[in-house]
């Protein structure tokens, strides 16, 4: 597998770009008012090597009052779990530098924020999915390897908030399958050869630990994986409630079965999660009428039928009636 060669300080440009950008598109509220929104990036750590061990520590900062981006660590994220208060997560897609994650994460941000003013911890997960060859194919299942490796990180995370706390998860493209994958580790499934320990399981499976909402755009993950059998057949034990993306337009994800070469399963964003059909806490909306072709994150995030049900699956509203939508 392809090792980082470029300065293991590199990735921190793209961000203090970003959080220049960022402070002066916040409005003049929230200059007065900042609000808890955190980024935390794995581009710094390895994702080819033996990871069987103790993962290094992940790299933080939080939005501070000038509107920049202050360096942080685990133990100042920590101090701010509250059950009281929702943590809302986004992971990003494949093709997406360090100021894109940014700026894809704060487009999300303020679509939820369109919605309530409620009080919430909002994170964007940064991880290393910029562009490493110039060939769809080995591009595409280099990064889905690296989705392997970002679940192992991200359910390690999860396992160190409060008990109590709601999480709400939200993934495009191949984050639905980073997100699918930790929760299935958490749950005491393997992904790619690695799990984890079984007392962090039995925390998380004995009395469904914290309360989870999930999100998944464009899923760029197997049709079957949520199923019985399926490489994430265990996430929805500790799942609330998911919402699926369903796009049969999607021109990207139409490709998605090339990556296991001449062909292979369709994606779930593309024709929907299958083998589930008696599951209770899976919501399927067809977006093909308002995403059409694109794959494009923005052009999901602001489908109508995924921007009216951000307050509910953020856990910042009850849910409504379906018949009501």
């Amino acid at each position: 597998m392809r090792r980082h060669t470029r300065n293991p300080f590199s990735f921190l440009l793209p961000f203090f770009l970003a959080a220049l950008l960022l402070g002066l598109a916040l409005p003049a509220s929230a200059a007065e008012a900042p609000p808890q929104v955190w980024l935390i990036s794995t581009r710094s750590l390895p994702h080819c090597d033996d990871l069987n061990q103790s993962p290094p520590p992940l790299d933080y900062w939080r939005l501070d009052d000038q509107c920049q981006w202050s360096a942080a660590d685990a133990k100042a994220f920590r101090a701010t779990d509250d059950p009281a208060v929702p943590t809302v997560l986004f992971v990003h897609g494949n093709r997406t530098d360090a100021g894109e994650a940014v700026d894809k994460g704060w487009n999300t941000y303020q679509s939820i924020r369109a919605q309530t003013d409620r009080p919430l911890r909002y994170v964007i997960w940064s991880w290393p999915a910029d562009r490493e060859f110039r060939r769809n194919g080995p591009d595409v299942r280099l990064k889905a390897a690296y989705s392997d490796v970002e679940a192992w990180y991200l359910a390690q995370w999860l396992a160190d908030i409060r008990p109590g706390v709601r999480v709400s998860l939200i993934g495009h493209s191949f984050g639905p399958r980073i997100i699918t994958g930790a929760l299935h580790l958490l749950a005491g499934g393997q992904v790619a050869g690695r799990g984890l320990p079984a007392d962090t399981v039995k925390a998380w499976t004995a009395t469904k630990r914290n309360p989870i909402r999930t999100v998944l755009l464009a899923a760029a993950l197997d049709v079957d994986w949520l199923a019985p059998g399926g490489c994430h057949d265990r996430a929805l034990s500790l799942v609330d409630q998911m919402l699926v993306t369903c796009n049969a337009c999607d021109r990207v994800l139409r490709w998605y079965p090339r990556m296991y070469g001449r062909g292979g399963p369709s994606a779930m964003g593309f024709v929907g999660p299958c083998g589930v059909a008696e599951a209770k806490n899976i919501e399927v909306v067809d977006v093909s009428a308002t995403v059409g072709r694109f794959h494009d994150y923005q052009c999901y995030n602001s489908a109508p039928d995924v921007s009216c049900r951000w307050a509910e699956y953020t856990f910042l509203a009850d849910a409504p009636a379906r018949g009501a939508l």
